[in-house]
């Protein structure tokens, strides 16, 4: 009768083999993955396993193999993306393959050996879910930190505003000028949107986002948002030009609107330091083309790729909260939004509504998720 430490420790690449064409022959679980995340860890895992057989046969617990952190990395899966699903069911595939090998060779090994390596693979998948799961935690409240300094940025410019205004009123003997009133109204609205989008981000999935259309000229829309940045836009010394048919008429969703259009217009006045900032209007036969150009630094196709992902700020006060919104509110309404930028030569944001945007009051059954993840991947150039 073989040992089956013996056997592990001199055929482990052999095995690692043959549980690579039994992974390959099922096909991952993730479309376009080519190739499993524990195959580089395999080999040194079944080798644990055989020399802790070979060494100490069935004496200590198999839970004890994996307490040395670098016998497994579930913590490189998690940046990966790979579902522990996938890890766990690879780690089937393993008790499998080194079965049919024995069986095939006609090995004969102890049950007690071979419940040893059964129970040893299952404490590897085991640890791995558990390391899986506490680095997948922590790896989500870094983000959502991030996320909140993002916001925090993002507030810090119109309340910073609002102080100043105060202090100016504060110390004004005369009547308040009606310019500096009008500025303050239009600080407060753009204060009040800006916290009523990051509500419907946190509170709606895509699927659920209400959609409460009216019918408006949305060159008005556009004259509203570049009077609300146009002080932002003349401080940098950028010229903001508008394009758009004054009776150009659509039915769409106007806060859903003012959310979408409204940062991609701050997005592109934050990211440019000299030249211009263009809003176009374009009529087509069933939809409404809103572009939004500038000539800033553009964008490099890595960067380009995470834009429209759900919100992970690189760095607080990046582009990735107001752009979410800008996306979610655009596929909320049957819409798209696609880029075109090239680095050093400037961005190009299309913001497409259908002329006729149909009402939602509640969950539709994932359609609009399902639209998100494929626009996603689908409308970046």
């Amino acid at each position: 009768m073989a040992s089956l430490g013996e056997l592990l420790c001199s055929h482990t690449d052999e095995l690692v083999h043959r549980w690579y064409e039994r992974w390959q022959q099922e096909g991952p679980a993730i479309p376009g993955m080519t190739e499993a995340a524990i195959k580089d860890h395999l080999a040194v895992q079944l080798r644990v396993i055989g020399e802790s057989l070979r060494e100490r046969g069935t004496s200590e617990s198999p839970r004890k193999l994996w307490e040395q952190p670098g016998r497994l990395d579930p913590e490189q899966r998690v940046r990966d993306e790979e579902p522990i699903e996938e890890v766990v069911r690879e780690y089937a595939y393993v008790i499998e393959a080194v079965r049919l090998w024995l069986d095939e060779r006609d090995e004969q090994v102890s049950v007690q050996d071979y419940s040893f390596f059964s129970i040893a693979i299952f404490e590897l998948a085991a640890e791995s879910a558990r390391r899986f799961a506490r680095c997948q935690a922590e790896q989500v409240a870094r983000e959502r930190a991030e996320y909140v300094a993002g916001i925090a940025h993002q507030l810090r410019t119109p309340v910073s505003t609002l102080g100043l205004y105060v202090q100016q009123l504060e110390g004004g003997k005369a009547a308040p000028d009606p310019q500096a009133v009008e500025r303050l109204r239009r600080t407060v609205d753009r204060l009040s949107r800006l916290v009523d989008g990051i509500l419907r981000l946190e509170r709606f999935k895509p699927d659920e986002l209400p959609v409460h259309p009216e019918t408006l000229a949305p060159a008005q829309v556009i004259d509203q948002l570049v009077a609300d940045y146009e002080h932002d836009a003349s401080r940098k010394g950028l010229r903001l030009d508008i394009s758009a048919n004054r009776s150009a008429r659509m039915q769409v969703d106007r806060d859903l609107l003012v959310d979408a259009l409204g940062n991609l217009i701050q997005n592109a006045i934050k990211y440019t330091e000299k030249g211009f900032v263009r809003v176009t209007l374009e009529e087509r036969e069933n939809e409404v083309v809103f572009k939004v150009e500038d000539s800033g630094p553009g964008i490099s196709p890595e960067r380009q790729r995470q834009l429209f992902r759900p919100v992970r700020p690189e760095q607080p006060g990046g582009a990735g909260l107001g752009l979410s919104i800008a996306f979610r509110s655009a596929v909320a309404q049957g819409g798209t939004l696609e880029l075109e930028s090239e680095p050093g030569r400037g961005s190009t944001f299309r913001l497409c509504l259908p002329r006729a945007v149909r009402a939602r009051e509640g969950h539709t059954e994932g359609r609009v998720e399902r639209s998100l993840e494929n626009d996603a991947s689908r409308t970046v150039h």
